[in-house]
C-alpha cells in the first residue's frame, strides 16, 4: 500500500439545498469559495423557492451551479445534488449555515490517510440570531479523532450527534444510500445510521462549520413532527439496536418530546409513555442527573393541576 501523502487528492463536491434562501446563500458559498483546499464543484439546488436565488448567485458566474426543481423538501434537494455531483466527496452544507476555512482541508486528509473511512464529520459552532456565540455541539471527545465502526447500541449514538453540515461522505459509499424523501425531518438521522453500519466513521473534534440557529426549522418549530419522524427511524433499525437499545431510545424521544410541549396534559403523556418504555435512568451524559424525569413528572404534572 502507497504511503498517504503518494495518494492522489480527492476531489470534493459541495450540495447546497437552498429555499428561501437568497439571504444568506452568499454567507455559505463565500465559506466554501474560502476553503484552504479547494471544491472542484458547488451545487446549489434551488428547491423551488419562491425568492430570487439566481440573483443572489448571479455574482459567482461559473464557479456555482445552480440546479432548479419542484419543491420536494431538503431531502430531495441533496438526492439531487448527490445524482449530479461527478467528485470522489460529497460534502453537505445547508443555505444558512457556513464552513470554517480549513474544513475541507481537515477532512479530505483523514480519507487520505484512512482509505477505510467512507464518512468523516466533526463538531460545530452553534451561532445565535445576532451572531453570537452559543456553544460547541457534535460528538463528543471521547468518540474523535480515530477510526470507529459502529454497530448495534453505538449506531443511533454517533448518528444523533452529527450535524449535517459537517458531513463528508465518498461518493463510491453513496452509490446504494439515499435521504428518505418520506421522512419530514430525521432523514439525516436515517441515512447516517445506514452509512455507519456500512463503513468506518471518523469524527474530528474540532468546530469546522458554523450552524446558525433557526427556531422557525421543522425540528425546533414542531417537537411533535420531529418525534414522530424519529420513532419511525428508531423502529426501522430495531434490527440493528436491538430490542433493549431500541425502547430505551424510543423512551428518550418520548422524553423529549415532554419537555418540549408547553406543559400540561399533553406533556405529560408523552413523560408517562417514556417511563413506562425505559424506567431506568438515561446516561448523564443526557440528562446531568438520575432523577431528571421523576422530577420534570412532578413539575408537570403540578402546572397540569393547577389549570385544571
Amino acid at each position: 500500500m502507497s504511503a498517504p501523502q503518494d495518494r492522489p487528492n480527492p476531489t470534493v463536491s459541495v450540495v447546497i439545498p437552498a429555499y428561501r434562501a437568497a439571504a444568506t446563500i452568499q454567507r455559505a458559498v463565500d465559506s466554501v469559495l474560502a476553503q484552504t483546499y479547494p471544491a472542484r464543484e458547488i451545487l446549489v439546488v434551488d428547491d423551488g423557492s419562491p425568492d430570487d436565488l439566481a440573483a443572489a448567485l448571479d455574482v459567482y458566474g461559473p464557479r456555482v451551479t445552480l440546479v432548479r426543481q419542484e419543491n420536494g423538501g431538503a431531502a430531495s434537494a441533496r438526492n439531487r445534488g448527490i445524482e449530479l455531483a461527478k467528485s470522489d466527496l460529497i460534502a453537505f452544507l445547508d443555505a444558512d449555515d457556513q464552513w470554517v476555512p480549513e474544513k475541507l482541508e481537515r477532512c479530505v486528509g483523514v480519507f487520505r490517510d484512512h482509505p477505510d473511512v467512507g464518512l468523516v464529520a466533526s463538531q460545530y459552532k452553534l451561532q445565535d440570531g445576532e451572531g453570537e456565540a452559543v456553544r460547541i455541539a457534535g460528538p463528543h471527545s471521547s468518540w474523535c479523532n480515530r477510526p470507529i465502526l459502529a454497530s448495534g447500541t453505538t449506531l443511533l449514538q454517533y448518528a444523533q450527534q452529527i450535524s449535517t453540515p459537517t458531513v463528508i461522505v465518498r461518493r463510491s459509499l453513496l452509490c446504494e444510500h439515499r435521504f428518505d424523501t418520506g421522512l419530514t425531518t430525521a432523514e439525516d438521522r436515517d441515512l447516517w445510521i445506514r452509512l455507519l453500519a456500512a463503513a468506518k466513521v471518523y469524527l474530528l473534534d474540532l468546530p469546522l462549520c458554523i450552524v446558525h440557529l433557526r427556531p422557525e426549522s421543522l425540528s425546533h418549530g414542531n417537537i411533535g413532527v420531529d418525534s414522530v419522524c424519529m420513532l419511525r427511524v428508531i423502529d426501522r433499525y430495531r434490527h440493528l439496536l436491538g430490542p433493549a437499545v431500541a425502547r430505551r431510545e424510543r423512551s428518550y424521544v418520548h422524553y423529549k418530546w415532554a419537555l418540549g410541549l408547553p406543559g400540561g396534559w399533553a406533556s405529560l403523556n408523552q413523560l408517562i409513555r417514556s417511563i413506562w418504555l425505559w424506567p431506568l435512568p438515561y446516561s448523564a451524559q443526557r440528562t446531568r442527573c438520575v432523577l431528571a424525569r421523576p422530577r420534570t413528572f412532578i413539575s408537570i404534572l403540578r402546572r397540569t393541576c393547577h389549570f385544571v
